[in-house]
């Protein structure tokens, strides 16, 4: 397979950035690594989840319309940094390089570790010690990587969707995953033989928006705050909960 510079690669999502938008409209970035609930892609374009409506509810509350760009969950921060979106929403500062505008946190994400229930249980992280775990390709752990060192052995997959369907065809035994997807994929199929062993990091996720935005941020900011007041935000993660 031909492989295409990162360069390139950052120019082109730039690009397509450049050309989806509008004078009136708010680019939001849609990491390409989420699996529902936080995000469905149909041919490479975000259809459905809370990132979406998210950012649908954002951008209505400033008078604007939202669009979507797709990137590689390791290429969020170039393409951010570079103009190529507004905003990238559900990340905290740790997991992307770069210098942003960073909103007060206001989602909370919990990481877990899931086992395939013929597995041995982890009660704790240094139960991994030299064990593959299943892991997203250019995803930070900066938990696991503290705990383990050396001793951690990335078994690295596109995105999570990809990691469900190797614990569950028996290709490994354990994965990290966001809580919400792992709830939320339990809830749409209660047959999967899959467990949840250790909640092992809990963070409050913000948006971070380009500082080459034309975007107010101070607005955009106030937008998100009003959202959280009103339970507009809690409503859009309620509605994935059932």
């Amino acid at each position: 397979m031909k492989r295409f510079p990162t360069s390139l690669l950052i120019l082109c999502a730039v690009a397509h950035g450049a050309a989806i938008a509008g004078q009136q409209d708010m680019v939001f970035i849609a990491p390409t690594n989420h699996t529902m609930p936080m995000a469905r892609f149909e041919n490479g374009v975000l259809v459905e989840g809370v990132l979406k409506d998210l950012g649908d509810l954002i951008a209505l509350r400033m008078g604007r319309r939202a669009v979507y760009v797709s990137v590689p969950s390791k290429r969020v921060g170039d393409v951010l940094a570079a103009g190529g979106a507004d905003a990238l929403c559900y990340v905290v500062p740790v997991w992307i390089d770069g210098h942003f505008n960073w909103t007060k946190p206001f989602i909370t994400s919990n990481a877990v570790v899931v086992a395939r229930k013929d597995a041995p249980v982890v009660k704790s992280l240094a139960d991994l010690a030299n064990k593959p775990l299943g892991t997203v390709m250019g995803y930070r752990y900066p938990e696991i990587e503290r705990m383990l060192g050396k001793r951690f052995v990335r078994e690295d997959a596109p995105n999570t969707e990809l990691n469900f369907r190797k614990l569950v065809v028996g290709r490994m035994q354990y994965a990290t995953i966001d809580q919400i997807a792992f709830e939320y994929r339990v809830r749409q199929d209660p047959s999967l033989a899959l467990r949840k062993d250790v909640v092992y990091a809990s963070v409050a996720t913000q948006c971070a928006f380009s500082l080459q935005s034309k975007i107010p941020f101070a607005q955009a900011e106030h937008a998100i705050d009003a959202l959280v007041q009103d339970g507009s935000v809690a409503a859009v993660l309620n509605q994935y909960a059932k």
